[in-house]
């Protein structure tokens, strides 16, 4: 199949150089004619069939049959172009040359056919020459012919060589390909012999993957068992450490129950006398509680009346206003009256000093108002705090007292439950006792049970260390066996 592409390629390459060294010709043969001054036939001669057989070559590219005509349609145009040069004007060695040129035009094409053809075509050109010779330019024809002759011999042996390397390249061309289709099936079987490798390997990594991860489970378990174990048998240690130190401990509680008894009695004596003493405590705090809440009363008549000094203080204010606005009217007046109202202007003179002296001094009463008013604030604000924390103090008293009483009847009760509590501490010192020889025996179970676990979490180290070399050596195949698939 590539051998006919390559056949057809190389045809449709062979016609273009064809058309391309015959137009060359064709066309500078023409034009050269035609600048010379020969007769219009001459260049007409050579340019029309190099024309038709352009027309040709553009159609046999659209047309795939055509291209086996075309050499042909060349070698008849160029024959043509011989006889035409001839008759429209004469031989000359030009047209001789043409004739050899056919029948190198055919070699083209390494075909016995177009040999023929071409050398049919340049044996006609020769004999046109020689036959329509009218000035007896042609001359020695024999070897014309001759050399003509050995020229085809020569075109015709290279052909058959070329026939005969094509004709091995095709059959090395076929044995390659044959080799390819070979190649081809032996790769397909290869790649689904590495496919259903690689699938059963694919699933034997997971299964051993999956493996892995359960032997890493159970040792992960395993290993929380054993610290588990190993944290039990320290608590059984400790449990039993502390069941002696408990039992120790209750004997010394027993003994000193009978100590906390007399305590407890002497501590509600003293509850008592604290009751006592807190309710006194109370009736002090409320006498001083009267005496603040007077005082505070006392502080509020005298916020009061600096109140009515600060509005005195504004009052004189607002008349030293008016009397610096009367002396202001008065020293005009005086003005207009000339000197018969110095003496009046005067006087306003002095008026409107004594308003400014009113009005210095007012400012310094304002300022002692403000600082009196800030200290009284202060005052007022610190004898509520001092009643807030004296109302704290007689409720604390109180909380005091009710506690001291509820401390009294607890000490009562507490010595009740002492006599129960001392009664239970002799049972729990027997079964403390009791215990401690449980824990003893079950610490001994928990140290065996330790000691297999400990075997197999070793057994199973080694076990989950052989897996890993079992699953590394596996996936090894399977990469070898992708890489075998890719390549």
């Amino acid at each position: 199949m590539q051998i006919e592409i390559l056949q057809k390629k190389d045809l449709y390459e062979k016609n273009t150089i064809l058309m391309v060294v015959y137009g060359i010709a064709a066309g500078l043969g023409g034009m050269a004619q035609f600048f010379i001054g020969r007769p219009i036939g001459l260049p007409l001669s050579l340019m029309v069939p190099a024309f038709i057989a352009l027309l040709f070559f553009l159609v046999q590219r659209k047309v795939e049959k055509l291209r086996l005509y075309f050499p042909y349609v060349v070698i008849v145009g160029a024959t043509a172009c011989i006889y035409g040069a001839i008759v429209s004007y004469q031989t000359t060695l030009a047209t001789i040359i043409l004739s050899i040129f056919v029948l190198i035009l055919s070699s083209i094409h390494n075909k016995y056919s177009v040999v023929i053809a071409g050398y049919i075509g340049s044996t006609l050109g020769l004999t046109f020459n020689f036959l329509l010779d009218t000035e007896g330019f042609a001359v020695g024809g024999a070897n014309v012919f001759v050399t003509q002759g050995l020229m085809a011999v020569a075109i015709a042996l290279q052909v058959r060589q070329n026939k005969k390397m094509l004709s091995n390249v095709g059959n090395l061309m076929l044995d390659a390909n044959d080799k390819v289709v070979r190649e081809e099936e032996l790769h397909r079987h290869l790649e689904e012999a590495v496919e259903n490798i690689t699938a059963k390997l694919e699933i034997i990594t997971e299964s051993t993957n999956s493996a892995g991860v359960a032997q890493q489970n159970m040792m992960s378990s395993i290993q929380e068992v054993m610290v588990g174990a190993h944290r039990q048998t320290d608590h059984v240690q400790e449990i039993v450490m502390n069941t002696e130190s408990t039992t120790n401990e209750i004997a010394n509680i027993v003994n000193q129950l009978g100590t906390i008894l007399n305590e407890s009695e002497r501590a509600g004596s003293t509850a008592a006398d604290g009751a006592e003493a807190m309710s006194a405590m109370k009736s002090e705090i409320d006498i001083f509680t009267q005496f603040f809440n007077e005082l505070h009363s006392t502080f509020m008549g005298l916020s009061g009346k600096i109140d009515e000094t600060n509005n005195f203080a504004t009052d004189i204010k607002r008349i030293t206003e008016q009397t610096n606005l009367l002396a202001l009217n008065a020293s005009i007046e005086a003005a207009r009256a000339g000197d018969h109202g110095k003496g009046f202007a005067v006087v306003a003179d002095e008026i409107r000093k004594l308003a400014s002296h009113t009005d210095t001094t007012l400012v310094k009463i304002d300022s002692n108002l403000s600082e009196v008013n800030h200290y009284n604030k202060d005052a007022l604000q610190k004898l509520q705090d001092g009643l807030q924390h004296i109302t704290t103090q007689v409720a604390a008293t109180e909380r005091s007292t009710s506690t001291f009483n509820e401390l009294f009847s607890s000490m009562k009760q507490l010595q009740q439950e002492l006599d129960v509590f001392s009664k239970a501490t002799n049972s729990i010192e027997n079964n403390s006792k009791s215990i401690l020889l449980s824990t003893n025996e079950f610490a001994t179970i928990i140290e065996e049970s330790y000691q297999a676990i400990d075997q197999l979490s070793s057994i199973l180290e080694k076990v989950n260390g052989e897996q890993q070399i079992i699953t590394k050596n596996i996936e090894e195949t399977y990469q070898r066996a992708l890489s075998i698939k890719s390549s």
